[in-house]
């Protein structure tokens, strides 16, 4: 009887799942299948190319940025207990809840106006709108969170003993954490930077308000979002579909690569 109920949940759980994964996989597929006659013609567009060089160069420029500033984040909220930390929680998780295009508008706000440190950033010629760097700072606000909430949860799993023993043993704070931590969680840093690029390589909202275009290489350039809806919008759902089926491929085929050499990396180890 047990193992009758045990499997009657088994199935069911299953069931269930594929469900899910069945709703993820199939609009995919459909895409990739009504684009596929395209894609070649979309490889030999060179607007659609240098969208999606402009949109991985952002996107890179944003996981790396995720990594320097998220990892000592996510080193603090695991490791301390302090005052407010559940405010700082919160600002952490903001950005998943804020509509993609209210966030355009903060960025603008807070970086190309009247308001805040606009006026000294102008002062300076430093432009946030149609630029790369305000390109960098809507998608890194946006993707931030996953790479410091996966390095968060690696560092939990780490006995707080060892640092203790590296301190007791004469190691500085950071000789413990560049020795000691850094290297338990190396593949949680990768993991989180991968989510992080690839939440950046598919935005499209904030980018809609400060950045529908960008000055790259002195020639005006859409990232791939933008490039595949004025695609949508001009030339209609068969052309849209042609590259955003070209898109998807490439993205997934990088993400699935990265994926690969962390395993392989990490079996080694």
């Amino acid at each position: 009887m047990n193992n009758f109920r045990s499997h009657s949940f088994f199935v069911f759980v299953l069931i269930i799942s594929s469900l899910l994964l069945l709703f993820f996989i199939y609009p995919l597929a459909i895409l990739i299948i009504v684009g596929s006659k395209g894609i070649l013609s979309a490889l030999e567009n060179k607007p659609f190319l240098a969208s999606i060089e402009i949109t991985i160069i952002i996107s890179s420029i944003a996981a790396i940025s995720a990594i320097i500033f998220g990892v000592p984040l996510g080193y603090i909220i695991a490791r301390y207990n302090f005052k407010f930390k559940n405010i700082i929680e919160t600002i952490i998780d903001m950005p998943i809840v804020i509509p993609h295009i209210v966030v355009g508008l903060m960025v603008i706000l807070a970086f190309s106006s009247q308001y805040g440190i606009g006026p000294l950033l102008h002062r300076y010629g430093i432009t946030v709108i149609d630029t790369i760097l305000g390109a960098t700072l809507a998608v890194s606000y946006l993707s931030s969170t996953y790479t410091i909430r996966v390095v968060e949860s690696s560092i939990k799993m780490i006995d707080p003993e060892l640092e203790l023993v590296s301190r007791s043993l004469g190691a500085s704070q950071f000789r413990t954490f560049f020795q000691i931590i850094i290297p338990n969680i190396w593949r949680s840093i990768i993991n989180g930077a991968i989510l992080t690029w690839a939440r950046a390589v598919s935005e499209a909202g904030a980018l809609f308000i400060v950045a529908y275009y960008v000055v790259f290489n002195k020639t005006t350039v859409y990232p791939s979002s933008v490039f595949i809806y004025e695609s949508y919008i001009g030339l209609g759902i068969i052309e849209a579909v042609k590259f955003a089926a070209t898109l998807a491929v490439i993205v997934i085929g990088i993400f699935i690569l990265f994926r690969i050499l962390i395993n392989l990396k990490g079996n080694k180890s």
